[in-house]
C-alpha cells in the first residue's frame, strides 16, 4: 500500500495515481470497445481525462434492464461465456430484482488481491489469524471474495455458511477466530443470540472485526457497540457487486479510504444536470454527493462512470496513516435513494442509527414510513432488551435535538421486529 507524509497528501503522490489510472484505461479499454456489446456504443477513446470525462455515466437501471432484455446475464461480456469462472449476484434487499454479474479468472484474482493487500492489511490481519465469516455463501457475492482473500494471505479460513446464528456464536467460542467478517447489523445479532445463550463473546480469541454491507461500522455509535461486545477492533469496509472493493478503514479510523490504485473515483453532486447521460461538466474529486467509480482490474464486465447510489464526503486532507488515496468522511453516508422527509426536513436512516445506537437497550428498530395525503408520516419502532424501554423519550428528545424534525417514537414486543443476516433493511415504507 503505497505511503506518504501524514500531514498531508504531496500533490506528486495524487498525480502519479492519476497517471497510473490512466495509463490503466488506456491499455484495456480499447478492448472493451472491439469486443463488449453493452459499452460498444456507450464509450470511445480515451487518450486523456477531458475524453475520459465526456464519457456516459451508468446506472443500475441500464444493466437491470440489458439483462432483462437478454437474459441471463446482459450484455456486458468482453468475453466469451466459457472465459468466466464464477457467477454471483446483488442481494436483492431492496426489493429489486438482483444483478447477476461474472467474473473471469483474472478478476476474481484482482478481487481476492484487493483484499489481500489492503482490507486485511490495514486491519493488521497476517498469516498467524484465523478468520470466521459469518455469511450464508450463497449466490450474493457478499464475502466470498473476503474468504479468498484470507486464504491468499495464508489465514485459516472459516466458512460461517450453512449455520445458524447460534451455531455461529458457538463456532466463535469453539473454533478461536480471531478476525470476524460479518455486516454490522449481524455482528450486533450475534453478541445479542450470545447473552441470551449466557455466552460472552467478549472472552473469545476475537481481536478484529471486519464490516461491509451497511453504512454501521463507520458510524461512531454502532462501531462502539461493536468493540464493545467483542472487546475487538472494527474495521468497516465498502464494496459492491457491481464494482469490486472499494474502500477501507486504516487505524486512523474516521472514514474509508478509497482504493485509487484500482478504481477511478468522481463525485456527483445533486444539482449537476446530466444530459444524454452525461454530466453537462466535469465531476468533482473532491466534496459531498454521489460517489461515481470505475473500476480498473474487472475488464470481462466493467463499469465505467458508474453512479453507485452512495452518500459521501471525499475529502484529500492527509491521514495519519500516510496514505496518498482520498478519503469518504464518516464512510458511506447512505444511498441517496433512502431519503426520507419528516415535516420538510430531509433526513437519512445512518443518522437516525448514529443516535438509536448510543442507547445499548435497543436490540433492534425499523424506521417505519407512511404516506398520507402526499407527506411522509415517520414512526421509529424500537425493541428493548428485556423490555426495558425507559430510554423512548431520550431517544425521541434527541432525535428532536440532533436532526431537528420530530419523530415518533414506539416500544413494540420483543422479538418482534425482523433480524438481517445479511443487510438490515431500516427504512420499511407502509401502505395506507
Amino acid at each position: 500500500m503505497p505511503r506518504s507524509s501524514a500531514s498531508s497528501r504531496p500533490a506528486d503522490a495524487v498525480d502519479q495515481i492519476r497517471a497510473s489510472q490512466l495509463a490503466r484505461l488506456r491499455e484495456r479499454l480499447p478492448e472493451v470497445l472491439r469486443q463488449n456489446a453493452f459499452f460498444r456504443e456507450r464509450l470511445h477513446e480515451v487518450r486523456g481525462w477531458d475524453d475520459f470525462e465526456r464519457l456516459p455515466l451508468l446506472t443500475k437501471d441500464e444493466l437491470v434492464a440489458d439483462q432483462a432484455a437478454h437474459p441471463p446475464f446482459g450484455t456486458n461480456l468482453t468475453y466469451p461465456l466459457e472465459g468466466y469462472t464464477r457467477l454471483h449476484q446483488t442481494s436483492g434487499t431492496a426489493g429489486a430484482r438482483p444483478l447477476r454479474w461474472l467474473d473471469t479468472a483474472e478478476s476474481w484474482d484482482w478481487w481476492e488481491s484487493i483484499w489481500a493487500g489492503y482490507v486485511y492489511r490495514a486491519a493488521e490481519v497476517s498469516s498467524k489469524d484465523r478468520v470466521f465469516m459469518a455469511f450464508s455463501f450463497g449466490p450474493f457475492i457478499g464475502f466470498w471474495s473476503a474468504f479468498g482473500g484470507a486464504e491468499r494471505l495464508g489465514c485459516l479460513a472459516i466458512s460461517g455458511g450453512a449455520m445458524s446464528t447460534e451455531q455461529r456464536v458457538h463456532a466463535l467460542m469453539d473454533l478461536a477466530p480471531t478476525v470476524l467478517c460479518s455486516t454490522p447489523t449481524y455482528a450486533l445479532r450475534l453478541a445479542e443470540t450470545a447473552r441470551e445463550l449466557g455466552i460472552d463473546v467478549s472472552a473469545s480469541p476475537v481481536r478484529t472485526t471486519i464490516h461491509a454491507g451497511e453504512p454501521g461500522a463507520s458510524i461512531p455509535a454502532t462501531k462502539a457497540l461493536i468493540e464493545k461486545a467483542y472487546g475487538a477492533r472494527c474495521f468497516d469496509h465498502s464494496g459492491m457487486t457491481e464494482l469490486g472493493p472499494t474502500g477501507y478503514e486504516c487505524r486512523a479510523g474516521g472514514g474509508l479510504h478509497l482504493i485509487e490504485d484500482e478504481f477511478v473515483f468522481e463525485v456527483a453532486r445533486p444539482e449537476d444536470t446530466i444530459q444524454g447521460g452525461a454530466p453537462a461538466r466535469s465531476l468533482d474529486r473532491v466534496g459531498s454527493g454521489e460517489l461515481v467509480a470505475t473500476n480498473l482490474g474487472r475488464w470481462g464486465s466493467p463499469v465505467i462512470r458508474y453512479r453507485t447510489g452512495d452518500r459521501v464526503e471525499l475529502s484529500r486532507e492527509g491521514c495519519e496513516c500516510g496514505s496518498p488515496f482520498a478519503k469518504l468522511v464518516g464512510g458511506i453516508r447512505g444511498r441517496v435513494d433512502d431519503m426520507f422527509t419528516v415535516r420538510g426536513v430531509n433526513l437519512y436512516p445512518s443518522q437516525v442509527e448514529a443516535i438509536v445506537r448510543r442507547h445499548g437497550e435497543v436490540a433492534e428498530y425499523v424506521i417505519e414510513r407512511r404516506r398520507v395525503r402526499e407527506m411522509d408520516e415517520v414512526t421509529l419502532l424500537l425493541e428493548f432488551a428485556d423490555g426495558a424501554a425507559a430510554a423512548l423519550d431520550a431517544i425521541e428528545s434527541e432525535l428532536r435535538l440532533a436532526l431537528g424534525a420530530r419523530i415518533e417514537c414506539r416500544a413494540v414486543p420483543a422479538g418482534s421486529l425482523p433480524r438481517a443476516e445479511l443487510k438490515a433493511r431500516r427504512l420499511v415504507t407502509r401502505d395506507e
